[in-house]
């Protein structure tokens, strides 16, 4: 069971959603992961989660260009919530360099004194997500202020779906590229070409997962890669997987 929720507006470009989510299986749940372009945010009602064989209970975790391996025992029960991470790094108060390829446990990150305790008691989910709009409203009343080139930088990349050249933004900014790289290591956590990845990434993810049989040199065109082989090569590199099997290996786990 998965219930998705809205944030409130004042949050729209901070909070992209949550996700209420309830399951049981009768044996232990393996399931690759990502890569995406949101910092996530788990806060479990109790059960652990082990993510690539780390056991955490409430967390956050980074951007990465490649899939993670996560496991219940059985039960599941919380919100997952999509964080940009420009505002990410101004709730959490931390480069986000130490979130990236990582996760952390999120009472290391915001002080909320029983917040999934909180959560769990609330009677609805939209009064969960209520709850929440509160809390990240007032972490980020109280953040330093904004950087409206690095939202711009952040924004034109994922439009763009990747295919954005990095010269052409620190352009634009009036940046170098240095600066550039410095600051996304400071507020996203990776280089701008890694952000470009990921963002390629996930819209042939996309354009694969509609109802008729993927054309893969189609995919490849429109999702900026130099050919078929690039495709299959970078889907190996974040996958370990061709994107046939990827998708063939979802289905099954699906069903």
């Amino acid at each position: 069971m998965a219930v998705t929720g809205e944030p409130h507006p004042a949050l729209r470009g901070s909070v992209a959603r949550y996700v209420g989510f309830r399951e049981e299986t009768p044996e232990p749940l393996e399931r690759r992961e990502g890569p995406g372009c949101h910092v996530v945010v788990i806060v479990s009602f109790g059960e652990e989660w082990s993510i690539d064989g780390e056991r955490l209970t409430s967390f956050a975790g980074g951007l990465r260009d490649r899939q993670v391996t996560t496991r219940h025992d059985g039960r599941s029960h919380g919100i997952h919530v999509d964080l940009v991470p420009p505002a990410a790094h101004r709730i959490f108060r931390l480069p986000l360099r130490d979130l990236a390829y990582a996760q952390l446990p999120l009472e290391e990150l915001v002080n909320e004194p029983s917040l999934a305790e909180r959560l769990a008691a609330a009677s609805t989910w939209n009064a969960r997500f209520r709850l929440l709009d509160a809390v990240f409203a007032g972490r980020l009343d109280d953040a330093p202020p904004r950087s409206p080139e690095l939202e711009c930088a952040w924004q034109s990349l994922i439009v763009s779906g990747g295919n954005l050249r990095v010269t052409r933004i620190a352009d634009r900014l009036g940046w170098s590229r240095k600066r550039l790289a410095a600051r996304f290591d400071e507020e996203v956590g990776v280089p701008p070409k890694t952000v470009a990845r990921i963002a390629r990434f996930e819209r042939a993810r996309a354009l694969a997962e509609a109802p008729h049989r993927p054309d893969w040199a189609r995919v490849a065109a429109e999702c900026g890669f130099y050919d078929q082989s690039h495709l299959i090569n970078e889907f190996r590199a974040v996958t370990g997987r061709t994107p046939e099997t990827f998708f063939q290996d979802n289905l099954a786990a699906a069903a």
